[in-house]
């Protein structure tokens, strides 16, 4: 018997006004699969996401879930100001009841080496930087070792050399899990993802299935507005600093 996907989404469209971002989107995410969803900025990932965890209505198609506790990492940390790191990490065992056991504590410890946190753990958001607090959210997320996980622009705010060890962590702690993820980096995709949904233009329709490791190749050969590198982040602001779609 062929297992169910972890994610399936059958002809999904949605519009703001006039503006198409998703139109006819079909696409599944086996267990224990990395996908990347890869498009220009503006082109509909932040609203797929906000769709799949249900914080926006799609105009009409459907999608599943084989999880009933996935977690999502959006573009900002979402930290309680009154809080600090340590307290919003754990806020989540708090909230479902879950003792914090001393292998939980022994996770904790090491992600915060992971994420060079140590110092900052009585640290509140407002005495961190963009990047500790994107950070401190992905500890937050992963502590609890989730099925699956979904991730909107999850590194933007982190460096290049904290972002590659945060992955390796999170492929050699967590081998089994479920990731969709959206970028606009390729560069990123590589580092965790399997296989790429790709979109040329600034609509999610009509996606090339690749592998990670043919993308570098496929888009040398296009004209889309995608970033390739981190060095190239700051020329590209013209494209980052747009309407959040």
């Amino acid at each position: 018997m062929t297992a169910q996907p972890m994610i399936r989404v059958d002809n999904l469209n949605k519009s703001f006004g006039s503006h198409r971002v998703i139109e006819d989107l079909s696409f599944s995410l086996a267990e224990g699969e990395r996908m990347a969803i890869f498009a220009p900025s503006g082109a509909g990932k932040t609203t797929l996401i906000r769709i799949l965890t249900e914080v926006e209505k799609a105009d009409s198609g459907r999608f599943s879930l084989m999880d009933a506790e996935p977690v999502t990492l959006f573009q900002e940390s979402r930290l309680f100001p009154f809080m600090t790191v340590e307290e919003n990490i754990f806020l989540p065992f708090k909230i479902r009841g879950k003792n914090v056991t001393n292998e939980v504590q022994r996770r904790y410890e090491r992600w915060l080496e992971v994420c060079e946190l140590t110092d900052s753990r009585s640290y509140y958001p407002y005495q961190l930087s963009g990047g500790m607090r994107q950070k401190t959210a992905l500890v937050r997320g992963l502590l609890g070792e989730p099925r699956l996980l979904m991730m909107d622009e999850p590194f933007q705010s982190i460096n290049t050399v904290s972002k590659q060890s945060i992955i390796a962590h999170i492929r050699q702690t967590l081998p089994d899990i479920s990731i969709l993820f959206v970028t606009h980096i390729a560069d990123e995709i590589p580092m965790l993802a399997q296989m790429v949904l790709y979109f040329k233009n600034a609509c999610l329709n009509g996606p090339v299935q690749m592998s990670a490791a043919e993308l570098q190749k496929e888009i040398s050969l296009s004209n889309s507005l995608f970033i390739t590198n981190e060095n190239n982040r700051t020329s590209a602001l013209n494209v980052t600093n747009k309407e959040i779609l």
